[in-house]
């Protein structure tokens, strides 16, 4: 049986992979006490607020809205 900071933790990550920014940062808030020592945890965290406050200054912002994102790799 998961804990609740657990339940959030998995919560936000779900929402993550559907692009839904908002809640994913809603969840790792409330999942933010029982992993503050967590380095993968506040790496997620930290980047997903910072996609939201970005999203907030440009005033685009919404609940369905979604950031496409392209990952480039160079081997090297």
């Amino acid at each position: 049986m998961l804990s609740l900071g657990e339940k959030a933790y998995c919560a936000a990550l779900l929402a993550l992979k559907k692009k839904e920014y908002l809640q994913a940062f809603e969840n790792f808030e409330k999942a933010a006490p029982y992993f503050a020592n967590n380095k993968e945890f506040t790496l997620y965290h930290d980047t997903t607020k910072l996609l939201v406050e970005v999203k907030r200054k440009l005033g685009t912002l919404s609940e369905d809205d979604k950031i496409e994102i392209e990952e480039i790799f160079t081997h090297g």
